[in-house]
């Protein structure tokens, strides 16, 4: 009777994960509609994103969505040697870009979600990496950026300075 009451108590004191990574306010109440074309970026979010290349293979992600999306990772010239060589002593410079764009199939067919981090200045957000967080939705439209509390707490249980890096083969 008494492991009931325990085993009760040791369920999940959070309400489950839909979809890690999705913002959950409205495409920046009040802010502009911004839209990301192919090769584009948005002039709000932060993050400079026509400076990114493309790195490795798509692969399923196993992270944001847990298998449901292709994902491709692209890197700016600043982050690419860190990231391609990742190893758990590795620290990206201020300026860093990293991008994970998401599609329904590696052709990307249907384009899905992009996420993104940015590094910035020691000090700008030593609860996420001092890296800046940006959610795209699937037409490119900017949901969120910043310090977001969702994007730090699982980037916390990275490989490597919040980052996880390619998915081993």
């Amino acid at each position: 009777m008494a492991l009931v009451g325990f085993v009760a108590g040791c369920g999940s004191r959070e309400p489950a994960l839909v979809n890690p990574g999705m913002s959950t306010v409205n495409r920046l109440a009040g802010g502009p509609s911004t839209s990301i074309a192919e090769g584009g970026a948005p002039s709000d979010a932060g993050v400079d994103l026509q400076s990114v290349r493309a790195v490795g293979e798509p692969f399923v992600s196993r992270g944001h969505f847990a298998g449901r999306w292709t994902a491709q990772i692209a890197v700016n010239e600043i982050a690419s040697p860190v990231y391609t060589q990742l190893a758990p002593s590795s620290r990206f410079a201020v300026g860093s870009v990293l991008v994970k764009k998401h599609a329904l199939t590696a052709a990307a067919s249907a384009p899905g979600p992009t996420f993104a981090m940015t590094k910035r200045e020691p000090g700008f957000y030593p609860e996420g990496g001092d890296w800046e967080y940006v959610v795209l939705d699937a037409e490119g439209r900017l949901e969120d950026r910043g310090k977001l509390a969702l994007c730090a707490r699982c980037h916390a249980e990275a490989n490597a300075d919040w980052v996880f890096g390619p998915p081993a083969r």
